[in-house]
């Protein structure tokens, strides 16, 4: 894919490595520029990021069911029209790329969860592996039946994300003497994206890594 060919509008990903963290923050396209593009620029708890130097980038566009990639770009803050933006420089065309699933992060938190029965919504506690846009993984001693459906409900400061579900796939851990639950959402939630990106941001500070990905004013 050529970059003339990446629409305004259409939904893009830094994939951001640094300091032992892999990281990914959605943004979308807004104009295309000779050897760059212009991306709404990313924000954390209304503040605009930046990243420095010693970061590694690669820059993804989903087309439906596909994904193309450039590696290691250069993305920078700059101001076009008196609007912030990300601008991100590519270099040749964009490579398919065969990503199985979305970016995964880790949660460690225990959360609850409900279970649709027979006699209605029951309430468990689990352990919230991590998550992705797409879905979630859990852990728990309950034996539940995979394709049994579930609703996770997620605090995000005053605000609470709900997502429904479905169980796609079980694993018994001898070790926990417990199982391990791999699900998928029914649908796309944007509030995910901003709620994965929030919590990776979050983890980097406690990382002590400001170098990296540094917070900017704008």
């Amino acid at each position: 894919m050529r970059i003339e060919e990446l629409p305004n509008g259409g939904k893009v990903e830094l994939e951001v490595k640094c300091g032992g963290q892999i990281m990914s923050f959605p943004s979308i396209i807004q104009k295309t520029l000779d050897n760059s593009i212009l991306i709404s620029a990313i924000k954390v708890e209304e503040k605009t990021i930046g990243f420095s130097d010693p970061c590694h980038i690669n820059f993804l566009y989903k087309e439906g069911g596909n994904v193309f990639f450039w590696e290691n770009v250069t993305v920078k803050l700059v101001k076009y029209d008196e609007v912030i933006y990300h601008q991100v420089e590519l270099d040749g065309e964009g490579k398919p790329y065969n990503r199985r699933e979305a970016f995964r992060l880790y949660i460690g938190e225990d959360m609850p969860l409900y279970i649709n029965t027979a006699d209605g919504p029951k309430a468990i506690t689990v352990l919230v592996k991590d998550i992705s846009e797409l879905g979630v993984a859990f852990i728990t001693k309950e034996d539940l039946e995979v394709e049994r459906t579930f609703q996770l409900k997620l605090r995000d400061a005053n605000a609470l994300l709900i997502m429904d579900g479905i169980i796609i796939r079980k694993d018994f851990l001898p070790n926990l003497n417990s199982y391990i639950y791999g699900c998928k959402f029914y649908k796309h939630n944007n509030r995910i994206c901003k709620y994965i990106a929030k919590k990776q941001c979050e983890k980097l500070k406690l990382k002590n890594l400001p170098s990296a990905i540094i917070r900017n004013n704008y």
